[in-house]
């Protein structure tokens, strides 16, 4: 099946919560299929309920039985509603999240049939404007899978995510990710994620956004980064940020965007690019764009893709639509 880069995945997200499709995201771990869930929760305006599939039984689905009772002195079991499932009663719009559906047992989803297909499972119903996503791992992940059964696969639309630099920098710029290891991934794109069963680390979307909050605390740099991406990966982004931190002074470059030196070397290029994105802004972009054009082209449009996607509205200002139109043969 082909696969899909996330920021289109999040279209079609968008596209199957206005149809009333439910979507299966399958991927390997730490690539950000929870996330882009997050996110779509966020933008839809909506509630997020989330059920850990791999953590119920078959009978848990229904929910826990209890004994009530009746008016004639009678009793009766009836099924408990799981506190994991949205209020019925709520017109609020709804993203019910089911992950790690492919770790839990096929019993378990097949016992999800119902609730999938018909919204609705014995007595409880899933509130009117919920949209059903799922996710997991595949067999080739080396997962703890289970081989998802054919009537719960003909309920989804299915999406294979991959990973995608220029969507990782832009989430990771709008999120305040270290701006080294956002030009080390421009510099290293191969090395965005490299998962390697034979390692307990290796380097992912996740364990990069991870590293990042880890990078000021840490007491030794090497083991402290390869404790989240591995040795190799770790060997490689230690010299790059070495090197980064030798770069011309940021705030000289925005206040002498015509007269700091350019870099010769791509690795420095790529990390004072990713630098200068960082720090764009509604008053910053003009200086930066002005020393972004001293820069070999191809090396302008990582880093105005990178400004863009960091600050969208950024679009719309007079010098990057200018920059626009000296570039109009490049596709941002």
């Amino acid at each position: 099946m082909r696969s899909i880069r996330p920021r289109d995945l999040m279209l079609e997200l968008k596209a199957n919560a206005l149809a009333g499709e439910n979507s299966m995201i399958w991927g390997s771990p730490g690539i950000g299929k929870s996330e882009i869930v997050y996110q779509l929760a966020q933008e839809l305006g909506a509630d997020l309920y989330e059920l850990r599939a791999n953590l119920f039984d078959p009978v848990d689905v229904r929910g826990g039985l209890k004994v009530v009772e009746q008016e004639n002195g009678t009793f009766k079991t009836c099924y408990g509603i799981p506190e994991d499932y949205p209020p019925s009663e709520t017109m609020k719009p709804v993203v019910f999240f089911i992950d790690e559906l492919t770790t839990a047992s096929k019993a378990t989803q097949a016992a999800l049939l119902q609730l999938l297909l018909n919204r609705r499972i014995g007595t409880y119903k899933l509130p009117v404007n919920t949209v059903i996503v799922a996710a997991g791992n595949r067999a080739r992940d080396r997962a703890a899978v289970h081989e998802m059964p054919m009537p719960v696969k003909d309920r989804f639309d299915h999406f294979t995510l991959e990973p995608n630099a220029d969507d990782f920098c832009a989430h990771a710029l709008q999120n305040d990710v270290d701006p080294s290891i956002v030009g080390f991934i421009r510099y290293r794109p191969q090395l965005l994620n490299d998962p390697d069963a034979a390692n307990n680390a290796f380097p992912t979307p996740r364990s990069w956004t991870r590293l990042s909050n880890k990078l000021p605390h840490m007491q030794d740099e090497f083991y402290g980064i390869a404790s989240k991406v591995g040795d190799g990966a770790a060997g490689e982004f230690l010299a790059f940020r070495k090197m980064f931190h030798q770069l011309p002074d940021i705030d000289k470059i925005i206040a002498n965007p015509g007269t700091v030196s350019v870099p010769l070397e791509p690795s420095q290029i790529y990390a004072v690019a990713s630098a200068l994105a960082a720090r764009a802004d509604i008053t910053t972009v003009k200086p930066i764009l002005k020393y972004l054009r001293r820069l070999a082209p191809e090396y302008q449009v990582v880093a105005v893709s990178d400004i863009i996607g960091k600050d969208k509205k950024l679009i719309t200002n007079t010098e990057v639509q200018l920059w626009i139109t000296d570039n109009s043969s490049v596709v941002l």
